[in-house]
């Protein structure tokens, strides 16, 4: 539609009192002589176009286009093609995505109607989003949904990035409603639902399947739990949780898999279930005894009823450390006197020991009335890994016994000699069998015979303070009872008193770990090596003090962390490169974290060594990973865990001269877990929830059948996405007006110059 505008200078009254005066000039002629009739006319002629153009451009007149264009827009319609639309839970058993295929073709119609006014856009999605086209008015979809997951925030969020150039009338989600997704792409709806609500943008969503599916039949394996290291020779309990929905009065075989040194799984305990009525939990509890040390695969496994729609789960996985065995310990005790009893230290001892099941212990208390006991036979029968001497005299056992038990040490076993009136020198363990093993020195007039009062000089009186001696900046293994190393000592009660040992009798391959808090610093604790073996002199029998005054936790790690460092078995079961999970069972697309490090001969951290750290994949592909320093060990974190399978980490560490010094290797297991088959049910109420943030802007959760209705609406809603376009063009203004106006003032000058008026 034209029209014309025009819009005066001055106003209306203005520009006509300066018509009118621009008409008063046309009758005014050419001053002096009179004119011929020709030339007047010509004259007037040229002045009244001068005026009329003035007038013209005074009143300034405008033509007026308007036109009515649509503005664009994009209809967004979400199409959920993750498995769990598989599930023919839908009006006339259809299939949920065959229902959604039959409410698109119902409504065709508006659709193709309403893509004459928008753009629509749609999108299948499950755990990515991809675009999907209308096909002679059909959206082309796939036969089957197929995603392994639903990720209803990050789809809508994907559609959001890519449609923010264009506006959005409105989205139209159509799924079962379930968010099920592993990160990353677990972004919850309701964040990315909010940024639509800013923007007016409604929300439409339908839900497509039942809430609920009690009647789904499954059989399903977990909460898989085992201890992630035992020893062997030393029975493992693996124990599950058998999940039965719509099983009943029917059993089935639940197995224990083990694997083998050549990497295949054998059965190795069964068990038959039996499912009763409204029994939807049976625990499961299976035993296995390892006999090599390794790194194991460990599968609990239910038989697969015929026609079962979910089978990943009927297995789960995870990985156990076998070390060479439980730490036998032989303590040996000595009587106080002569027919009397221990002391009250052995007690402690030994409940701290026991606390832990991975140690063994047997405990004799040497009657010297029986004076030199030959204890060979169950030297040999037991094959101690650790002995423990408690206030035992010499003249207990007789010198092949003592024998026995050195030659256990130069072969790899450890011996501590503990504190007590008949230990050390006053034992008379000078020149015994024993005597080169321990780390100090005793001398020749250090006796203490029965009987007799005990000796000051070779006693230090009590209370005393044991602290920890640091080497380089900290604590040794054995007294790291916390992260800080030290301050917990500080805080543990004193003791009664020590045997003294003399710094400068410490044998040159003693290392003095302990000593007292005073200025004397008295050594208390002293290691040494022998042979294969370890070897302890701890001048102190009354650390049952320190339960007794509320730090039983710090006296169970003191005593074992002593037995372990003499069994060879501190942490990292004796390897020089070692490597620890956090956990041996992962969800998909979780972080893996671990820490690693490697040791010296001296069981000292490896100060110059650098380490290679890859991670072997489920398809074989490997990824080498950084790493950084905490404290004394390495620590790295995978976190490329989407794929289900079992994850290998390899660590491998060099020397300062770039030789390989050792490798160590671990794995863990991603379950192949169906997260949309596991749990199928619909959840209508999520769907409602996030239609309604968007309420305020016309958002709604309907039933699938309400669509063409919707659709409806949508299309009585076109015009308010028109708009009026004006194109004004001003005549007045152009350049052919302002060449006319030159011309006809030019041309007026001209002859009144040559026909000499001027």
């Amino acid at each position: 539609m034209n029209q014309w505008n025009v819009d005066p200078v001055g106003g209306p009254w203005f520009a006509g009192a300066v018509a009118l005066l621009v008409l008063l000039t046309l009758v005014v002629g050419p001053a002096g002589k009179r004119l011929p009739r020709k030339r007047r006319i010509t004259l007037l002629a040229l002045r009244a176009g001068t005026a009329l153009m003035l007038l013209f451009a005074m009143w300034r007149p405008t033509l007026v286009a308007t036109e009515t264009r649509k503005l664009p827009g994009s209809l967004v319609v979400m199409l959920d093609s993750s498995r769990s639309m598989q599930i023919a839970d839908s009006l006339g058993n259809q299939s949920r995505w065959d229902a959604v295929k039959s409410v698109l073709e119902s409504a065709s119609d508006q659709l193709n109607e309403l893509a004459e006014s928008w753009d629509l856009k749609f999108y299948q999605f499950d755990e990515t989003s991809r675009a999907a086209k209308l096909v002679d008015g059909l959206v082309a979809l796939p036969e089957q949904a197929e995603g392994p997951q639903t990720a209803i925030g990050s789809a809508l969020e994907d559609v959001l990035d890519r449609e923010a150039q264009q506006r959005i009338v409105a989205v139209l989600l159509l799924s079962d409603g379930a968010q099920r997704a592993f990160a990353p792409r677990d972004v919850p709806p309701q964040t990315v639902v909010r940024r639509l609500a800013i923007d007016e943008i409604p929300l439409y969503t339908f839900t497509f399947g039942q809430p609920a599916l009690a009647l789904q039949s499954d059989l399903r394996v977990y909460e898989l739990l085992a201890n992630s290291t035992v020893f062997a020779e030393t029975p493992l309990t693996v124990q599950a949780m058998l999940g039965a929905d719509g099983y009943v009065n029917q059993s089935y075989k639940a197995q224990l898999l083990w694997e083998t040194t050549e990497g295949e799984m054998e059965v190795v305990d069964t068990r038959e279930i039996l499912i009763k009525n409204n029994q939807r939990k049976i625990p499961l509890s299976f035993t296995h005894t390892p006999l090599a040390p390794g790194e194991y695969k460990v599968s609990v496994r239910v038989e697969s009823p015929e026609g079962e729609l979910v089978t990943s789960n009927n297995v789960q996985s995870t990985f156990v450390s076998v070390l060479k065995g439980g730490i036998n310990v032989l303590y040996l005790v000595g009587a106080t006197r002569i027919g009397g009893g221990p002391s009250i230290e052995p007690r402690f001892v030994r409940s701290a020991l026991a606390a832990h099941a991975d140690i063994n212990v047997r405990y004799d208390l040497l009657n010297y009335r029986k004076q030199r006991l030959d204890i060979r036979a169950a030297l040999a029968e037991g094959k101690y890994d650790v002995f423990l001497l408690g206030d035992v005299d010499v003249s207990a056992l007789n010198s092949a016994s003592w024998e026995q038990i050195v030659d256990a040490v130069d072969n790899g076993a450890g011996l501590a000699m503990l504190g007590g009136f008949h230990s050390f020198g006053p034992g008379g363990f000078r020149g015994s069998p024993l005597a080169p093993l321990l780390p100090v020195r005793m001398g020749r007039a250090e006796r203490q015979n029965f009987g007799e009062p005990p000796r000051q000089d070779m006693h230090l009186p009590g209370p005393l303070r044991m602290v920890p001696t640091l080497l380089g900046g900290k604590a040794h293994p054995i007294l790291q009872l916390d992260d800080a190393s030290i301050s917990l000592w500080t805080q543990l009660p004193p003791l009664d008193g020590a045997n003294r040992f003399d710094r400068n009798r410490i044998m040159p391959t003693g290392k003095i770990i302990a000593e007292t808090a005073d200025a004397s610093r008295h050594p208390l604790l002293v290691t040494a090596a022998w042979g294969e073996g370890r070897t302890i002199a701890f001048a102190v029998d009354s650390t049952w003090r320190w339960p007794m005054e509320g730090f039983a936790d710090a006296h169970r790690r003191f005593w074992r962390q002593l037995v372990l460092w003499l069994a060879r078995k501190d942490d990292t079961d004796g390897q020089s490169v070692w490597v620890r999970l956090d956990g041996r069972r992962y969800q998909r697309g979780s972080r893996v974290d671990f820490s690693f490090g490697a040791f010296d001969e001296q069981r000292e951290p490896l100060a110059n060594a650098a380490f290679n750290v890859q991670v072997q994949q489920p398809d074989g592909t490997t990824t080498t990973l950084r790493t950084s320093k905490r404290g004394e060990k390495q620590i790295a974190n995978f976190a490329e865990t989407s794929a289900p399978g079992d994850y290998r980490v390899i660590v491998t560490a060099t020397d300062a001269s770039g030789q390989i010094f050792g490798t160590a290797q671990a794995r863990f297991t991603v379950p192949d877990r169906d997260m949309e088959l596991d749990q199928p049910a619909a959840e209508p109420t999520l769907l409602a929830a996030l239609a309604n943030i968007t309420g305020d802007a016309g958002g709604q959760g309907l039933a699938p059948e309400e669509l063409p209705d919707l659709l409806e609406q949508l299309k009585s809603r076109t015009s308010e996405f028109e708009e009026e376009i004006r194109q004004q063009r001003t005549l007045w203004s152009t350049w052919p007006v302002f060449l006319m106006l030159v011309g006809l003032l030019s041309g007026e000058w001209y002859l009144r110059k040559r026909w000499g008026l001027v």
